[in-house]
């Protein structure tokens, strides 16, 4: 499991005799986090879903299903892609300027898991505007206009979150455009979806 959490070629480093412990700890909550959270969430449901109307469920089983969806894509983007680059450009940098890096294990596993937590999150936008758009909270043609912008604020934003590497920002700015391009497409289409369903009414 080590092996295949190492994702880039580094040499990791424990410097304490306690800190192994900590890391093999790290593991085992992480794992049982990611086991549990959906048995508390099933149970959750389990509780208010009786008390719901047809519709209501309906509304949270659609959020849901995408919630993870996109989740679970983030994770996996960081996890094989973003990650992994950041590693290897910080090891590119170490030669460049001569300089020995040593990479504790315990600090490798917490930029780990702090990444695949953002990626996961990120990944959560179109979910976002979908909301934003059914409660009418976002014009959708208003916000087009400044697509531009939008787009310099993804890579602004990439180069916030990454080292400041032009070819990794442009990886990374690249799913974050992907992402509110279909976002946009989405809330169009939930919008749409609303205007009629008001004008039904």
């Amino acid at each position: 499991m080590i092996r295949y959490i190492k994702r880039a070629h580094v040499t990791l480093h424990t410097f304490s005799f306690t800190e192994t412990i900590q890391i093999y700890v790290m593991i085992i909550f992480t794992v049982a986090i990611c086991i549990i959270i959906p048995i508390i969430f099933y149970q959750l449901w389990s509780f208010v879903a009786p008390g719901l109307h047809a519709y209501e469920r309906q509304f949270i089983y659609k959020y849901s299903f995408f919630c993870a969806i996109l989740f679970i894509s983030g994770v996996a983007f960081a996890f094989f892609i973003g990650f992994p680059m950041i590693i290897n450009f910080s090891e590119n940098l170490s030669h460049l300027l001569s300089i020995d890096q040593v990479i504790g294990f315990k600090a490798y596993l917490g930029e780990l898991i702090r990444w695949l937590l953002v990626f996961g999150f990120i990944f959560q936008l179109p979910i976002l505007f979908m909301g934003l758009a059914h409660f009418g909270l976002i014009d959708v043609t208003q916000l087009g206009r400044y697509r531009k912008y939008v787009y310099f604020a993804c890579f602004v934003a990439a180069s916030i979150i990454a080292p400041p590497d032009l070819i990794l920002n442009l990886v990374l700015t690249l799913p974050l455009i992907i992402l509110f391009e279909i976002s946009m497409f989405i809330a169009k289409i939930t919008s749409r979806k609303q205007k009629g369903s008001e004008t039904e009414i």
